[in-house]
């Protein structure tokens, strides 16, 4: 065996610690670059935030004003011809804010942003007040809207631990995605019941009904089942999407069951949220969290 002697060792010591030098120095460029890099991101997460929320306010604040200015007119004017124009522009203006909100919310859910408000909520108002918000539209298409309560107090309410703007969002998807599909002179249901301390919503339409096949994909985002230039209901494929995730953040469920030609059933099931009870408020509307200010006819 070759002995090696010590100046050649040395050398190779040296030679050695030479590159673990440069590697360390790479190193430590690298993790400067790797740095600089997330504080980058993180403004552009923060800008991009801000980016939403200013312009979330500069379009919904506008709409709030032809909305709620629309519906006023409506109730004052007395020339049928007039009364009709300003309603109509009340629900196109309704609607255009409703689809805006919901790009809104699937950009907040994105991006991480949207976590749950636990509140002591009174689910009657917010029930009420969501579907206050649709009676333009299902007078227009002829739909009724019925709401039956089971399993509330002696005042006939129901107060139950959950985020009130997100109900209210779920709701409002639902009844808005059963009037899309539903056919003249037809009808709504929608129940409420606090069963075992869990509430449970029912929604139930006599529309078009939904294909065994397509019933788990209605969930995906983007995904519409009526596609193509021609396609006879509008929207942008995020309403049932966002409902779903917004429901996994509150860890609730929801099923469906739909029959084509016969109408579908969404029912929800919430269960309740653990909340502070020193700091707990009464959200007792729901339109005081969205579709604010909004005066209907």
């Amino acid at each position: 065996m070759e002995s090696i002697s010590d100046e050649r060792l040395l050398e190779e010591l040296k030679t050695r610690l030479n590159q673990s030098r440069r590697s360390l120095s790479d190193i430590s460029v690298m993790n400067r670059k790797l740095l600089e890099m997330n504080r980058r991101l993180e403004q552009s997460e923060s800008l991009k935030s801000n980016f939403l929320s200013n312009i979330r306010n500069e379009i919904n604040n506008p709409l709030n004003a032809i909305i709620g200015l629309a519906g006023h007119l409506a109730s004052l004017v007395n020339d049928p011809q007039a009364e009709e124009v300003a309603t109509m522009i009340f629900s196109e203006a309704f609607n255009l804010d409703y689809q805006l909100r919901n790009i809104f919310i699937a950009a907040e859910l994105e991006a991480g942003e949207t976590q749950p408000n636990i509140e002591l909520v009174d689910v009657v108002s917010v029930i009420t007040n969501t579907l206050d918000n649709f009676r333009a539209m299902a007078d227009g298409k002829r739909v009724s809207l019925n709401f039956t309560l089971m399993g509330a107090d002696d005042q006939g309410q129901i107060y139950f631990p959950t985020d009130a703007e997100k109900l209210q969002v779920v709701l409002s998807n639902l009844v808005a995605n059963a009037l899309e599909f539903s056919t003249e002179n037809g009808q709504i249901d929608l129940l409420v019941g606090h069963l075992e301390s869990e509430l449970h919503i029912q929604i139930k339409d006599q529309g078009i009904g939904i294909a065994e096949e397509d019933l788990e994909r209605i969930f995906d985002r983007f995904i519409q089942l009526d596609t193509g230039s021609t396609r006879a209901h509008h929207g942008h494929g995020l309403g049932l999407s966002i409902t779903k995730a917004l429901l996994d953040l509150l860890q609730g469920t929801i099923q469906v069951q739909s029959s084509p030609g016969v109408g579908s059933v969404f029912s929800v099931t919430l269960f309740p949220a653990a909340f502070d009870e020193n700091g707990v408020t009464f959200a007792e509307g729901g339109n005081l969290f969205l579709f604010d200010e909004m005066d209907e006819k």
